[in-house]
Parts: structure tokens; sequence; C-alpha cells
């Protein structure tokens, strides 16, 4: 299971590496801009929920965050143990996209009820053409069974970095916005879970969608 509480040693090399050297660098190549900082929460459980347009996203949106943020990743990407060690350090997790990954799940509530930060690409998979596709069910039902809030977010720029058919890295200008945070326990006061769910992943969604087009 994943770690959810970090010690002082593990803190203090979080920031250097991820919150300092990696920033600079990015925003020295991407000239990477970030708004709707202040719609972050300082603390308490949330679910970050972000269009996927490049294998990068994680990295760069982590690295803009000013907090942990336990991101979910495709169980492709930890079937090499050197990899999984790294990503699982740096606080990522494997999920089986193609069932119902139930120990995926426990992680992720497990996160949430730790009052951290939860990292979910809905759409389950990238859309390098930049196009918003369908939310998957499983992050409506996690917000509800984890009773949190979710954080909308987009980001542009990154699909432009390797272009095909070229066989060389471009610098493109990365974008990433914050939206408002969508109460998810208000919207299940109102209706009932399975449609709550529904109302959920498309809210979220629209979110994101407006937002993307706003940085794009």
């Amino acid at each position: 299971m994943i770690k959810t509480k970090h010690g002082k040693i593990y803190y203090i090399f979080y920031k250097i590496l991820a919150l300092s050297i990696l920033k600079f660098v990015l925003k020295v190549l991407f000239r990477v801009e970030v708004s709707g900082y202040n719609n972050i929460p300082k603390n308490g459980r949330v679910i970050l929920c972000s269009n996927h347009i490049s294998y990068i996203d994680p990295v760069v949106i982590g690295a803009f965050f000013p907090r942990y943020v336990y991101f979910m990743g495709k169980m492709e990407l930890f079937k090499n143990k050197f990899l999984a060690s790294f990503f699982t350090f740096f606080n990522s997790f494997s999920v089986n996209r193609f069932a119902v990954d139930r120990k995926a799940i426990n992680t992720a509530i497990k996160v949430l009820k730790d009052d951290q930060i939860l990292g979910m690409f809905p759409e389950g998979t990238r859309s390098e053409e930049g196009i918003i596709k369908k939310g998957k069910k499983g992050m409506g039902l996690i917000s509800i069974i984890g009773k949190s809030p979710i954080l909308p977010v987009a980001i542009a720029g990154t699909n432009k970095i390797i272009q095909k058919p070229h066989k060389r890295i471009f610098f493109p200008k990365i974008r990433i916005m914050f939206g408002d945070l969508i109460d998810t326990s208000d919207i299940l006061k109102k209706h009932r879970k399975k449609e709550a769910v529904d109302i959920i992943v498309e809210k979220t969604m629209d979110s994101i969608k407006n937002l993307y087009e706003k940085i794009k």
C-alpha cells in the first residue's frame, strides 16, 4: 500500500527535486504558465481531475502543485520494477483500466481518508489531439465513497512536445489552469447515488472543457 504520510527528510528531498529543480527546468524549457492557484485548498482531501494529452502531464502538474499529488497510473507503466519503484516513491500507484480494480480503488480511498490529493485523468487514456473525451464513472464513484470535492484542471501544450511525423523534441508553451472546486456532497444531497455519479462526472468534464478552451 502506498505511503500517505511522509517524514521530514522525504519532504525536503521532494521540495528540492520536484518543487525546485524540476519546476525551474520546466519553466525555462516550456515557459509554463499557471493560473487559478487560489482555487487549490491548502489542506483536506481533494480529487484533482485533469484532461490527459501527454505522458508528461502528471510530471508537469505535480511539479507546479503546492501539495503532494497521489496519481493513478495505468498498470502497464508499473511492469518494469525500476519504474514501478520510481513511480511509487513519487506517490503514484497502478490501476487496471480494463477491469474493476478494487486494490486501486481502496488505495484511492485511503489517500482521500488521509486528507491528501488524489490525481486522476477521468478520460482513462490520453487524447493527443486535444479533444476532451467522455469521463469514466469510476471518478464519480470514488468521489462519493471518499467524500471528496473535485478540483478540475486543464493542461495545454504538452501534446506538442513530440509531434508526428517529426522525430525531434519541440518546446511549446505549456499552460495549466485550476478551476473552481466542485462540491460533490451537495450533489449527493439532491440526487440518488447512481444519478449523483453521472452528474459529478458530467459536471467535472464540462468544467475541464471550459478551462481547456481558455488556455489551448
